[in-house]
């Protein structure tokens, strides 16, 4: 114990000698890689960041003689001190009869080892064992305690009991060992390097230990055994190395950590210094750094935006109120306009051009009963035929165009009409079935023209080239669609095969242009049917005093 501590005092007061006074290493914040403005000792970081970084330490380049380990935490994030670890090494080098090296193995070591307690006097040693193959030509095996591996390795790495042994994982023949009396140097060991006074001998209870304290990150030291101490070995024979070992080893450069996107609220990082040694010089910094809330969080961004949902959503429904109130009017305006328009032509039909074919009508009767010619007689008779159908003609057209008739209860009564007027005019028997219309359904005049065209014509085909006897026709009204059947007892024909006349191509378009659908079912000798139907919407009736 007191050779720990003797030695202790001369690491500790060495650290001291080289640690001298030097202003407080400063920590930069980076938001998103860029650095971050803050306040002393506050940094308050916008809730859009990305990543936080803090940026530790003195560049080894920049300032060499102000480089010193640093040790970190953020208290709510890391569980203890981290820092950033560093290497050093033993080397086993292999050497030919001519002294030249011909082969090399590395064994690293970095941070702390398992055995670390803080300080060298505390701390308990590690034994490590490795194995490692002779190369051709080699006689010889020397080893090596070196701080050469990265540049900036900063801190304390002691070695004793060193073994060299041959024979495998036997390990027979002990070829090399340090021994717990006899200094180091007296067993062939020897500093080297670019500041070799930082390898120094370590006296502990089992004898001298070897030892290197890095403090500077520009410069190495190396214990190394002599070529004149160094074991013969054969080529191809495996060597087992033993020895015990403790570590403390850091970074001693400026460094960059990371702690990606951190959660709103509160966080303290805190940072110091270290010695080579590992134990910390005050002061240390601390940093508070609070990340902000997101603004959509917040209760008065909920207050605005509510305030402003509300105000969007009233104007939204007051452009769309009017907009439909200007729509409703334009509508009506357009439709008062296109019934006045109806009205004006079917009082101008009735009044005018009716009362003119009515006495055209009458005339040709009377000239009818003069038996001064016959041609007279025979042409009189067609003025007053084509006078007969012009009337029919002109009361379809006045019926179709005035909007009284805009509904489905005139539209049935006047398909019953021009059912019985058929039959009648063709002298043959008639059925209709009528259904009875319980509600208000608006039918306009298009649809009424179309309808009632597409009928006039299956009851035109069904009178004059069917030769039938009797025409059945059926209107059915469920479920807001109109079904209108016309079925004869005729001759027949193959609707398969049949060619499409006009006929049945004017029915099929004006069902269509009507939004309706018409289907024909026919066989030779037993008839033909012909089927429209159309959805109806429901409405109320339009009342108007205008009659015709």
């Amino acid at each position: 114990m007191l050779l720990y501590s003797w030695a202790w005092c001369i690491l500790v007061l060495h650290s001291m000698w080289s640690a001298e006074p030097q202003a407080q290493t400063a920590v930069e914040l980076l938001i998103d890689g860029q650095p971050f403005s803050m306040s002393p000792g506050v940094a308050r970081v916008p809730a859009s960041h990305r990543s936080v970084s803090l940026r530790l330490g003195k560049s080894a380049q920049e300032d060499p003689e102000g480089c010193r380990r640093m040790r970190f935490k953020l208290g709510e994030i890391d569980e203890g001190w981290r820092q950033i670890a560093s290497e050093m090494c033993v080397l086993v080098r292999f050497a030919d009869a001519k002294g030249d090296q011909v082969g090399q193995r590395l064994f690293p070591v970095d941070g702390a080892s398992s055995g670390w307690r803080g300080t060298i006097e505390t701390s308990t040693f590690t034994r490590r064992r490795e194995n490692v193959r002779v190369p051709p030509e080699a006689v010889s095996a020397t080893m090596a305690v070196s701080s050469s591996g990265p540049p900036t390795a900063m801190g304390v790495y002691v070695v004793r009991n060193v073994k060299i042994m041959s024979g495998g994982l036997n390990a027979t023949r002990l070829i090399y060992e340090t021994g717990p009396s006899m200094g180091m140097e007296a067993k062939g060991w020897g500093r080297s390097g670019t500041r070799p006074s930082m390898a120094r001998i370590l006296p502990t209870n089992e004898g001298d230990a070897l030892c290197i304290l890095d403090d500077d990150p520009g410069a190495h030291a190396e214990w190394s055994l002599s070529r004149a101490a160094a074991p013969h070995v054969e080529a191809g024979e495996l060597l087992t190395v033993e020895w015990s070992e403790m570590h403390d080893i850091g970074m001693g450069n400026r460094f960059d950590v990371s702690y990606g996107r951190l959660n709103a609220g509160s966080y303290t990082f805190w940072s110091e210094e270290l010695d080579a040694t590992g134990e910390p010089l005050p002061p240390a910094q601390r940093i508070e750094i609070i990340v902000l809330e997101p603004y959509w969080k917040s209760g008065w961004f909920w207050i605005i935006a509510a305030a402003a949902a509300g105000l969007l959503l009233w104007l939204g429904c007051r452009a769309i109120i009017q907009w439909r109130i200007r729509k409703h009017l334009a509508r009506v305006k357009q439709e008062r306009m296109l019934e006045q328009e109806r009205l004006r032509i079917a009082r101008d039909l009735h009044d005018d051009l009716g009362a003119r074919l009515t006495h055209i009508s009458l005339m040709s009767g009377l000239a009818e009963n003069d038996p001064e010619s016959a041609a007279s007689r025979e042409s009189f008779q067609r003025i007053s035929s084509m006078a007969r159908e012009l009337v029919a003609a002109l009361y379809q057209t006045v019926w179709t165009v005035n909007p009284e008739h805009d509904n489905l209860e005139d539209l049935v009564n006047y398909l019953c009409q021009l059912t019985q007027n058929f039959a009648e005019s063709a002298r043959i028997r008639c059925r209709i079935h009528s259904c009875e219309v319980t509600d208000q359904r608006l039918v306009t005049s298009e649809v009424r023209h179309n309808i009632t065209l597409a009928v006039k014509e299956a009851l035109n085909n069904a009178v004059k080239h069917s030769g039938a006897t009797e025409i059945s026709v059926s209107i059915e009204f469920n479920e807001a669609r109109l079904s209108i059947s016309i079925t004869d007892n005729g001759h027949g024909f193959d609707a398969a095969h049949a060619p499409q006349g006009n006929g049945l191509k004017n029915m099929q378009r004006r069902m269509e242009a009507a939004g309706g659908t018409v289907s024909i079912q026919s066989q030779p000798g037993e008839g033909t049917a012909v089927c429209f139907a159309v959805s109806i919407a429901a409405a109320p009736k339009r009342s108007n005093s205008s009659t015709i």
